[in-house]
């Protein structure tokens, strides 16, 4: 991963930041082919990088 530093409990990733930088790289990260990210925004689990769903389905090349 390239993530600055990956946060776990009991192998759960969160989130502690809360920044528009944060929510968008959630959602929107080209710099990884991975669908399902750890959070970087406030919150537990993963998030889904539909950058990364769309080029796999084809919709962004």
């Amino acid at each position: 991963m390239s993530y600055k530093e990956d946060k776990n409990f009991w192998g759960i990733p969160y989130g502690t930041e809360i920044s528009a930088e944060a929510f968008v790289k959630d959602i929107w990260d080209p710099s990884t082919e991975e669908i399902l990210t750890p959070k970087q925004f406030f919150g537990i689990g993963w998030g889904i990088n539909l950058h990364a769903l769309g080029r796999r389905v084809g919709v962004i090349k």
